[in-house]
């Protein structure tokens, strides 16, 4: 019998996922069936099954692939120099590159994790690590930004991180509803607060007039 190359093998798991992603973002991960997913990837269910054993198993491969891609992306960013170089690197990598055609089917497959979250502690505890590792990247960056005096020093990193998380997390909810929203307007709501020309008023304390 001939060998089957890993290469091989790795395409065909792969072309499962593909087509996986593809049927999750239309119709969820609880109205997906395992036929839905052989039809879409034009495999036979004895094919598919020979890489998973269960919808849930492709449930949590694709939740793993969502989570190296954010985390491949992220690292990318922080490999950048400057304070204002790492954060229009996340800007890009995480909001502007959106704006392709994938934008819809990655925003419903984040969301949909995340709803399956408190029903399946499998994927929970997946994107609890994912969670706890970003935010671990961007609270180091946010305090080596503190000791350049590029951030409020008086910030909590930790905090700030997860602010910076939940910016993200607020956009894919925002665009899966509204396909057509204003990407590069939302960056540069996100660039005046982050780079303190958001605020225009007096200062806190200040009085009228004064």
């Amino acid at each position: 019998m001939p060998k089957v190359l890993p290469e091989y093998l790795e395409l065909k798991r792969q072309q499962i996922l593909d087509a996986a992603a593809a049927c999750f973002a239309r119709r969820g991960f609880h109205q997906t069936t395992m036929q839905d997913i052989c039809t879409h990837a034009e495999l036979s269910p004895g094919a598919v099954y020979r890489y998973f054993h269960s919808k849930d198993e492709i449930i949590e491969a694709a939740c793993q692939a969502i989570q190296g891609q954010s985390l491949d992306a992220t690292n990318e960013a922080m490999e950048r120099g400057s304070t204002q170089e790492v954060l229009e690197e996340l800007l890009r990598l995480f909001f502007l590159e959106l704006e392709d055609l994938l934008s819809a089917e990655h925003c419903a497959l984040n969301v949909e994790l995340i709803a399956e979250a408190p029903r399946s502690e499998a994927v929970r505890d997946m994107l609890q690590a994912k969670l706890h590792v970003i935010s671990e990247q961007f609270a180091s960056f946010v305090s080596k930004a503190q000791a350049r005096g590029d951030i409020n020093p008086d910030l909590e990193p930790e905090s700030v991180a997860r602010t910076m998380i939940g910016l993200f997390h607020g956009f894919i909810t925002q665009k899966l509803v509204e396909p057509d929203l204003d990407v590069q307007g939302y960056c540069a709501v996100i660039r005046a607060l982050f780079t303190g020309v958001f605020w225009q008023g007096a200062a806190s304390g200040e009085k009228n007039g004064a």
